[in-house]
């Protein structure tokens, strides 16, 4: 039998407390604050991706170490909780997270993340943490869907453990896929009719994906949006997409920039993580002298247009978000393997927080989802092949960085979100992208973000010549992509 599968055996298991009474045995944490949520300072300060560790084989010095590990648990006190991911019956993942009991709050957290259980039988994934083990380490089983966390107490490792086992498991065995993605439902007036449009939107950090996600446009009623998913969903062949998460857990570092979300952040059932609170209980989301990686687990009830369901059953567009320096703010991709490329691509720029020396260099990860287990080229031919079978799915590509040192603003980037979803975008074909560009919009003077005339045409071909050598040369790492995604970057 497999070291990951044994029973997880201790001194004691607290078993499905309520919340509130995980929150009490975690208010030792509590760092006291003008508000009252419930706010932890923890040692680790975000996920621990150098020192994880994807395990089908344990070798010998795995083993020991879990063998270590689980003679400790043994010999103390747990906590487990059992929680849906997932709302809809149709498409649930049955998860169980065990903690030492003086990590209660992460079990407080993990309660509050998802949603209560609905089911007596065993669980298709076990989280296992164990925070204050002296040296840091991640093991993901997927062969067994069993994850052990030693060392680190940030709550984030155990939230992506569990959704890192999801998203595997919709795409090795429910013939899905999981995405690194937010999720909204637009409703608005096109052709002088009221449409409903699903719409799914990656992106890296940094890039804006979450303005997007929870903004709300100004829309008036009949129109309006639903927020549904912040980070994750899980989409099927027939394009419908299930959400994830009961709450938002949210980066905090742009909160005072949002007045809607702030507002949800400081109001009762908030969790916050790793934000400053000076001497007097005060609050300040932009003091990162804790971190730069501030969170907040925030009631979905309490987010601005958040829908009551966190599922769609069609997906209409994909808006896949860059932060680059040298692309138009818009273009619409033109076939499935293209967009199947720019999904494999997961691409943006590096930018003075990632490393100072080296910002503008491209930046890539797989699917936008650095949580991918394993064959991610999988993902690649997966989404090529549902957009074959849904061709009514239209891709776009939006820059919110900058053309040629000209910034694309916050405002421009929402506002052609809305067009598009509108259809009130005039588009050209560019031989030298390979994709259509957005030349005309309503209320903005897109002249302005004109590759061609900021950087000189043999520049700005020079450029694209190097980017589209680039992206091929990243694709062709691959083996097992299908050769029309490769083929389809020109």
């Amino acid at each position: 039998m497999s070291i990951f599968i044994e029973p997880v055996a201790a001194k004691a298991i607290l078993r499905n407390l309520p919340a509130p009474e995980l929150r009490a045995m975690a208010k030792k944490d509590e760092i006291p604050n003008e508000f009252g949520i419930a706010l932890y300072h923890t040692r680790v300060k975000s996920r621990s991706a150098a020192f994880t560790e994807i395990v089908y084989n344990p070798n010998a010095e795995q083993t020991q170490r879990i063998r270590k590990a689980q003679d400790y648990l043994s010999q103390t006190e747990l906590v487990c909780v059992d929680r849906n991911i997932g709302q809809n019956p149709a498409n649930i993942f049955r998860a169980r997270f065990y903690v030492t009991r003086d990590y209660a709050r992460l079990a407080y957290m993990f309660t509050e993340n998802f949603f209560p259980p609905s089911w007596d039988e065993e669980p298709e994934l076990t989280v296992i943490g164990i925070p204050e083990w002296p040296e840091r380490i991640i093991y993901v089983c997927p062969g067994h869907n069993v994850t052990y966390i030693l060392g680190s107490d940030y709550y984030g490792e155990a939230k992506m453990a569990a959704l890192r086992h999801a998203m595997h498991i919709m795409r090795e065995r429910r013939d899905g896929l999981g995405l690194h993605a937010g999720s909204k439902i637009y409703r608005l007036f096109v052709d002088g009719k009221l449409v409903e449009k699903g719409v799914l939107i990656f992106g890296l950090s940094g890039t804006g994906k979450t303005t997007i996600t929870v903004n709300g446009h100004g829309l008036k009623p009949p129109e309006g949006v639903e927020v549904l998913q912040d980070d994750i969903n899980m989409l099927t062949r027939d394009s419908s997409c299930y959400g994830t998460e009961r709450n938002f857990y949210v980066k905090t570092d742009s909160l005072t920039q949002q007045p809607g979300l702030l507002k949800a952040a400081t109001s009762p059932g908030a969790i916050a993580e790793n934000v400053y609170v000076d001497e007097k209980g005060r609050i300040d989301f932009d003091n990162f002298s804790i971190s730069t990686n501030g969170r907040c687990i925030v009631p979905r009830h309490l987010i601005p247009n958040a829908a009551a369901s966190i599922d769609f059953p069609r997906t209409d567009v994909v808006f896949f978000i860059t932060r680059r320096y040298d692309l138009p703010p818009a273009g619409r991709l033109i076939s499935a393997a293209q967009a199947a490329a720019f999904l494999m691509l997961g691409e943006s720029t590096i930018t003075s927080a990632d490393d100072p020396n080296r910002v503008g260099e491209s930046k890539r990860v797989v699917a936008f989802d650095p949580f991918i287990v394993d064959k991610p080229h999988k993902n690649g031919n997966r989404f090529y092949e549902i957009l074959k079978a849904n061709p009514h799915i239209e891709c776009y590509l939006l820059n919110t960085g900058e053309v040629g040192g000209v910034k694309i603003e916050p405002w421009v980037t929402l506002t052609i979100a809305e067009k598009i979803i509108r259809g009130r975008v005039r588009w050209e074909y560019d031989p030298l992208l390979g994709y259509d560009v957005a030349t005309e919009i309503e209320g903005i003077d897109m002249a302005r973000f004109n590759p061609y005339k900021l950087y000189g045409r043999a520049e700005f071909e020079r450029l694209m010549k190097r980017l589209k050598e680039e992206r091929k040369e990243y694709l062709r790492q691959f083996p097992g992509l299908y050769t029309e995604i490769i083929a389809a970057i020109g």
